[in-house]
Order: structure tokens, then sequence, then C-alpha cells
């Protein structure tokens, strides 16, 4: 029979509730200013300040973004950076974490060693600089903003360790009827690992689509700039927010641009189509985590 739970413990978990609703509320009371700044203008910004609540109401900032030149194509870029990096990174990445589950690779400890390694000691940023930008010639393409952030050495340990709690009597039956690694990958590792899969492809296409460092470092050239960086020149430079949302042929003057409502509005489309992926990944999120970290 369930015991009744005594007034301590009512308490404890009213307050739990009560502390947590309010934290979350903290952390969402800056995102829903930003939201209600961006569908008003900067004179009603000037007089009532960023709030909730607004006396006027307008799209004058979208239509600002979504029809400048510049914005579009670093949309396309990001999109497009980030498919291609999640989906690469999730190819690499699994085949690697493959690899090192597999207990009759030689080696294997060499190389999960060499992986953690990197974990743990990094390059200094000169160097690297010089050898990303000079060595490997990345700059000013695709594979600048992409092969940098290719691999990750965490989600390589927490991959392995979850193919490794997958039962192995399944890949040794599937290798004596003489099944290819590959096929073994593809067609029974990969199709069990949609949890931990699912997880790491949300995180690392947060990584992509967020990320501002390797485009300021390797991108010179304007056409392919994503999102994160056209947005910090936004918000450093009005002479650079009136270049983002100019029209081909026609001048636009800055005093018409509603410069604060512009820039609520680019940040809100920066951060929002990222947030529209985890309704769909949720209920992965906890189950490839800790599955994950099942075995070392």
């Amino acid at each position: 029979m369930i015991e009744k739970a005594d007034w301590k413990d009512r308490l404890y978990i009213t307050f739990s509730y009560v502390f947590v609703a309010i934290f979350a509320l903290m952390c969402l009371m800056p995102f829903l200013i930003m939201f209600a700044s961006s569908f008003t203008d900067d004179l009603t910004l000037r007089l009532e300040g960023y709030a909730l609540f607004h006396s006027k109401w307008t799209l004058k900032a979208y239509q600002f973004v979504l029809r400048g030149a510049e914005v579009q194509q670093a949309y396309i870029t990001s999109v497009a950076r980030t498919v291609l990096g999640t989906l690469g990174s999730l190819l690499v990445i699994s085949g690697t974490a493959y690899a090192l589950s597999l207990r009759r690779l030689k080696g294997r400890n060499i190389l999960a060693f060499y992986v953690y390694f990197t974990m743990v000691f990094s390059p200094s940023l000169i160097p690297w600089f010089v050898f990303v930008r000079n060595s490997l010639a990345l700059r000013d393409n695709m594979a600048a903003i992409i092969l940098p952030m290719l691999v990750s050495a965490y989600w390589i340990m927490v991959m392995k360790n979850f193919f490794s709690s997958i039962p192995s009597e399944i890949v040794e039956s599937a290798y004596v009827d003489g099944a290819s690694d590959i096929v073994i990958l593809f067609r029974i590792i990969l199709p069990l690992s949609l949890p931990v899969l699912a997880t790491g492809g949300l995180f690392m296409a947060i990584g992509y689509w967020n990320d501002w460092f390797l485009p300021l470092m390797l991108i010179d050239n304007a056409p392919i700039r994503p999102l994160p960086l056209l947005i910090i020149k936004i918000l450093n430079n009005l002479s650079s927010l009136q270049e983002a949302v100019k029209i081909p042929g026609v001048i636009i003057p800055l005093s018409s641009v509603p410069t604060e409502a512009v820039r609520m509005a680019t940040a809100m489309i920066v951060i929002g189509p990222i947030i529209l992926l985890y309704p769909f990944l949720q209920r992965y999120f906890i189950r490839g985590l800790t599955l994950g970290a099942v075995k070392g």
C-alpha cells in the first residue's frame, strides 16, 4: 500500500515546483522581451523601453530584414552549413565510434587515448589559425566553416559507449553471416542508435547554426557569411545594418530603418529555426545521453 506524503514532503514538492517555474520564467523573460520588441518601432521602444507589451505593434522590422539581399544569402548559407555539417559530423563520428567499440580492432586503446587527449589539450589560437587558414587553405569557402567542427571527441566517446551497450551477439551473428562492418554499421547499429544520433545531431546542429567564431576567423567574402556573423556586425555597426537590409538597386536611407527593432527581429530570425527542432527531438534527449554512459 502506498503511503501518503506528509506535509513536509508536500511542502518540499511545492517549493521545488515554484522554484523551477520562477527560474524558467527568468530564463524565458529576455527571449520574450526580445520577441515583443521585434514587433514594434524605434519610437515606441524609446518611449516605452523594452517590455513585454507595447502600445504599437508592426511587422516593419521583419519586412526590412527579410527583403534584404545579404540577410537572404546569410540565411541560405546558415541552412546549408547546418545541414551539411550535421550530416557529415554524424557520419564521421558514428563511424569512428563504431570502430572504437569493436574489440577486434587492433590498437583500439591507443586510438581511444588519442581521442581523449584532444578533449584535454587544445591547440592555441595562433598555430591553429595559421595551420587552418594557410596550410589547409580553408578560407572564404563553405569547407572553412564546416570541416574544423566536423569531429567532436566528446560525441565520439558518447556514441562509442552507446554502441558498446548494444548486445555483442547481434554484431557477432551478422559478422559470422558474412556482413561487412559498413553493412553492420548502417543496417544494424545506426537503426538501433536513433536516441543518441538524434541527441547528438541536435547539439551538432545548434553548434553549426550558432557558431560565429569560424566565420569571423576564416571568412572575408560577404556572400557566404552565415547569420551569426551577420548579426554581430549588425549589432555593432549601423552601416552594416543598412547594408544588410538593402534591396538590390534601391537606396534606403538609414533614418528610415527601425534600427533597434531590426536588430531584435534579426536575432529572432537567427534563433527561431533551431528552436523548432526541440519539440521533434526532445523525447530522445535523456535516453540518448544516459544510454551512452552505461559502459566505459
